[in-house]
C-alpha cells in the first residue's frame, strides 16, 4: 500500500504530539519534564539524586543533599517552611517563594522553592548562593550541564570531537589526564565508550554530527560512571580505538561495512639509533604533529613503473610518525592511514580539529623532464585571498576558509627554512627549494604548515632512491631533526 504525502505528514504530527505529551505535563501551572538522574560529586563520595526540570529550571531535592552533608533541619508542615542549621547559622525557605532567609538576610532566587509529596525542591542556585553561605563548602555548577561538584574535588576536563574522514568517521577524545577507554556495542545503532575516570568535566555535553556512520556523541554520567554514548547507523561494521599521548588522547574510528582499511605497519626501527623521548623535555612548542600522506583512493597521484605516489607518501608518513613518537614523544596523527580518498578541507580539518602545532603534507614530485631532481618545500603564497572583498566572498564559498594560513605564515616560513637547512646538510646531491603557491590543502590550516614534494618519480635514479628503505629512514630522521629544531624555536605555534 502506498501512502500519500499528506497521510505520512499527519502520521508524523501525531507521533510528535504523543511524544511531547509523554515527556511533558502540567503540574500546578508549571511545565514539568520527566525526572532525570543528577550526580553530585563530593570529595569522598557521590550522590545520585532525581532532578526535576520545571519551566526549564533544574530543581534538586534539598533534604537528600543536606542529609548527605549532615546538616540538621526542621520541616514545618503547618508553616510550610524548611529551616536548615549549621552552627549558629540558620537558613529558612518557604514553599512557593523565591525568597530565602539567611540569618535574617533576604536572598532572592531566580525561581521559587517547591514542596510536594514531602519533598522540598530548589533550583541549583539555592546551593550556590544560599547553602554555600552556611558552610565553607563550595558548590560548582555550569549552566546546561547535569552534574554538580562539591568542595575541592578535581574533575579533569574532557574534550570530544567528531569528523568525517572519507569512508570513516573519527571521534576524538582528549583528556587532561591519562584515562582508559573501553567500547561496547549495545545494538546496531548504539555504542558505549566506558571511561575509567569519574568525575570528568566535559567541555561539551553533546555533539551532533550527522553523516553516513554517526549521528551524535553524548557524554553521560547520570549513574555516576563516565561514559560516552555514540548514536551510530547500521552501516557501521566495526569500531577501532587507538590511544595516543600516553592515553590522554583516543581516536575512535567508525568503519563502514565492506570498506577495506589497511592496518598500520608494525613499528619500524629507524636506520640510526633512536633516542628515547626526553624524560624532561626542553621547552618544545610542537606537541601535536599532523602528517598528510598526499592523494589516496582513486587519486593515485604521480604513477610510473617505479611506483605510485599515494603508496610512497603513506609509507613515508608512517615512518615519520614512528620516529617522531620514538625520538620526541610527539603525538602524531595521520590524515589517512589507509588507501582512502580525502578532499583538501578534510585533510586540514584533521590538523585544525586536533589543535596541531605543525601540519606537513607529503607528496612525490613528477616532471616531464627525466633529468629533473629538485625537491620543493611549499608554503602558502603570501597575501593570497587578502584582496577578496566581503561581497565577492559571499558568492565564492571556498574563499573564507582559505584565509586561515595567515595566522601562522611566519611560522610556516621558519619551519620550511629549518627543514631546507637540515636536508641540505644530510641529503647530499639533492636540491631542496623553498617555493610559495596558493595550495588548497594549506590554505585553511591554522598552524605552521608546509607541503614537502620530494624528488621526481619520472627520474629513474630518484625513483629507485625513494623506494630504498635506507634512504627513507635517513630522510625521515632528517625531517625529525628539523621538527625538533623548529619545536624549540620561538616561531613554533604554542596552541
Amino acid at each position: 500500500m502506498v501512502k500519500s504525502f499528506y497521510d505520512m505528514k499527519a502520521h508524523r504530527i501525531a507521533v510528535t504530539v504523543a511524544a511531547l505529551v509523554a515527556a511533558v505535563f502540567i503540574f500546578g501551572g508549571r511545565i514539568r519534564a520527566a525526572d532525570v538522574s543528577f550526580p553530585i560529586y563530593f570529595p569522598d563520595s557521590k550522590l545520585i539524586v532525581k532532578a526535576d526540570v520545571m519551566n526549564r529550571t533544574v530543581y534538586l531535592p534539598i533534604k537528600e543533599i543536606i542529609g548527605r552533608m549532615g546538616l540538621p533541619y526542621t520541616d514545618s508542615v503547618a508553616l510550610e517552611t524548611l529551616t536548615i542549621r549549621s552552627g549558629s547559622n540558620q537558613l529558612v525557605v518557604t514553599k512557593n517563594s523565591a525568597l530565602i532567609s539567611y540569618n535574617g538576610q533576604i536572598i532572592l532566587l531566580p525561581s521559587p522553592i517547591v514542596r510536594e509529596d514531602n519533598r522540598w525542591l530548589a533550583p541549583v542556585e539555592f546551593l550556590t548562593t544560599g547553602l554555600s553561605r552556611m558552610t565553607p563548602i563550595e558548590f560548582r555548577y555550569r549552566s546546561g550541564t547535569s552534574r554538580l561538584f562539591v568542595g575541592n574535588i578535581e574533575a579533569p576536563e574532557l574534550e570530544m570531537n567528531a569528523q568525517t574522514l572519507g569512508p570513516i568517521t573519527r571521534v576524538t577524545l582528549r583528556s587532561a589526564i591519562p584515562i582508559n577507554v573501553g567500547v561496547k556495542r549495545e545494538d546496531p545503532t548504539k555504542a558505549i565508550l566506558s571511561l575509567n575516570v569519574s568525575p570528568l568535566d566535559p567541555a561539551r555535553e553533546r555533539i551532533d554530527h550527522r553523516d553516513r556512520l554517526l549521528h551524535s556523541v553524548v557524554f553521560d554520567d547520570s549513574d555516576g560512571d563516565s561514559k560516552i554514548v555514540l548514536d551510530i547507523t547500521r552501516e557501521v561494521s566495526d569500531l577501532r580505538i587507538t590511544p595516543a599521548d600516553n592515553n590522554r588522547i583516543f581516536f575512535v574510528d567508525l568503519l563502514r561495512k565492506g570498506e577495506p582499511v589497511t592496518a598500520a605497519p608494525a613499528t619500524e626501527a629507524p636506520a640510526t639509533t633512536a633516542a628515547k623521548p626526553d624524560s624532561v623535555a626542553p621547552d618544545r612548542r610542537v606537541r601535536v604533529v599532523v602528517i598528510d600522506p598526499g592523494h589516496g583512493g582513486m587519486d593515485s597521484g604521480a604513477k610510473t613503473s617505479a611506483g605510485i605516489e599515494k603508496d610512497l607518501t603513506l609509507a613515508l608518513a608512517r615512518r615519520l610518525r614512528t620516529v617522531l613518537q620514538m625520538r620526541l614523544g610527539t603525538t602524531v596523527l595521520l590524515t589517512r592511514d589507509a588507501d582512502i580518498a580525502l578532499d583538501n578541507e578534510a585533510r586540514s580539518a584533521v590538523a585544525n580539529n586536533n589543535q596541531a602545532n605543525l601540519f606537513i603534507s607529503l607528496h612525490i614530485g613528477y616532471s616531464g623532464n627525466k633529468m629533473e631532481s629538485t625537491s620543493s618545500i611549499f608554503i602558502m603564497k603570501e597575501g593570497f585571498g587578502e584582496t577578496v572583498s566581503q561581497t565577492s566572498a559571499g558568492n565564492q564559498l571556498f574563499l573564507p576558509w582559505y584565509l586561515g594560513y595567515r595566522t601562522h605564515r611566519q611560522g610556516s616560513a621558519a619551519a620550511a627554512t629549518m627543514l631546507q637547512e637540515e636536508l641540505i646538510k644530510q641529503i647530499s646531491g639533492w636540491k631542496f627549494a623553498i617555493r610559495t603557491a596558493p595550495l588548497a590543502v594549506l590554505g585553511s590550516a591554522t598552524m605552521p604548515s608546509l607541503l614537502f614534494e620530494i624528488g621526481n618519480l619520472n627520474n629513474n635514479v630518484n625513483a629507485q632512491t625513494l623506494a630504498d628503505n635506507g634512504f627513507q629512514a635517513r630522510l625521515v630522521n632528517t625531517m625529525v631533526d628539523a621538527i625538533q629544531r623548529f619545536s624549540e624555536s620561538p616561531q613554533a605555534a604554542a596552541n
